[in-house]
């Protein structure tokens, strides 16, 4: 089925409690939704009356929602699901614009976004993106979940703050946004922030498209924002979450930085959050773009059209120090610094 434009999937994660469902019943109340799929476990956790108009795609059963938006229930596997969203007729023929997938608050997005790497799904051009909601009365990460939590922060493109009000209760409210904000930046550097006060305005910018056309460009853009500037200053660091910055030690093929890539899965394990890298490498022309989500590994990119001089690597890992990574061999073409 030929689209004009490509579809955007949403992965939408977020701890116990932290206002995820609040969030999209927010948005699929608003006039710009009419266009969306949703995939949840459960269909009545969405809370929005509806009326069964499908139950084809394998089994996969549909809601067609008041206004236009198509909702179905994770039973069936979840590339069956998001193929049976795409086929399924449209009310006036009109394509989707983007499928939210609402996960468990248990869920952590690497092994989702492993399955979603479907030949079936390539073929219709997903964009792929992950936001993650932030809540602002319970603060970041607490000891509840917190490797599964760690996971969802590090994941994400986008970080929505919810709850705001709580944060804005008081005269030191400016103060106590911008404390969350620099919390969640210090969890994710890579992650744009949306910390709005106004609802609308923030359910809105929470389900916007990201900036770029495609996975590639927002992994460009999140370096350069990334490479611009440190989290250090004001910002807040957590104990158990860690940013480094990579730097090459000297010029290297990328079979050195393949090794590498495989020493630092093999370390950290799932303690290995999220890696960014745009690098130079001897036997290549151009950059390569690599990228990871957890220890799930993206194929590398050649970047034709950067210029050569816009090294950057980040990794993010959760309770591991500067001493464990010293259990890297000796020599390595990268040492990793803190962020700052």
């Amino acid at each position: 089925m030929d689209r004009p434009t490509p579809v955007d999937l949403i992965v939408l994660s977020g701890f116990l409690g932290s206002g995820k469902t609040t969030l999209l019943v927010d948005f699929l109340r608003g006039p710009d939704a009419g266009d969306t799929g949703v995939i949840v476990n459960e269909v009545g956790e969405i809370g929005v009356d509806g009326a069964i108009v499908a139950d084809g795609g394998g089994g996969v059963p549909m809601t067609l929602l008041a206004n236009g938006c198509v909702c179905c229930s994770l039973r069936s596997g979840l590339v069956d699901t998001v193929n049976a969203l795409l086929n399924a007729p449209r009310p006036g023929g009109r394509p989707l614009a983007r499928i939210i997938l609402e996960t468990s608050g248990l869920s952590r997005p690497g092994p989702i976004i492993a399955s979603l790497a479907d030949p079936e799904l390539a073929a219709h051009g997903l964009r792929l993106s992950v936001v993650t909601t932030y809540d602002c009365a319970r603060g970041a990460l607490g000891d509840e979940q917190f490797e599964e939590a760690a996971a969802q922060f590090a994941a994400a493109q986008r970080i929505v703050l919810t709850k705001t009000d709580l944060a804005c209760a008081d005269e030191t409210a400016g103060f106590a946004l911008a404390t969350h904000v620099s919390r969640a930046r210090a969890l994710n550097p890579l992650a744009q922030i949306v910390a709005e006060s106004d609802r609308p305005r923030a359910v809105a910018q929470a389900f916007a498209p990201l900036p770029g056309t495609s996975a590639t460009d927002m992994a460009l853009s999140a370096l350069s924002a990334a490479g611009a500037a440190g989290i250090g200053g004001t910002a807040l660091r957590h104990p158990r979450i860690h940013v480094w910055r990579g730097k090459v030690r000297q010029p290297m093929a990328w079979s050195a930085f393949s090794t590498w890539l495989d020493d630092l899965a093999g370390l950290c394990g799932d303690r290995l959050l999220r890696l960014k890298a745009l690098l130079r490498v001897t036997d290549c022309a151009e950059p390569v773009l690599i990228q990871s989500v957890g220890t799930t590994f993206g194929m590398p990119r050649r970047m034709a059209t950067l210029s050569p001089d816009q090294d950057v690597l980040i990794v993010i890992t959760r309770d591991l120090d500067a001493d464990a990574l010293r259990e890297l061999p000796p020599g390595s073409p990268v040492v990793l610094e803190a962020f700052a």
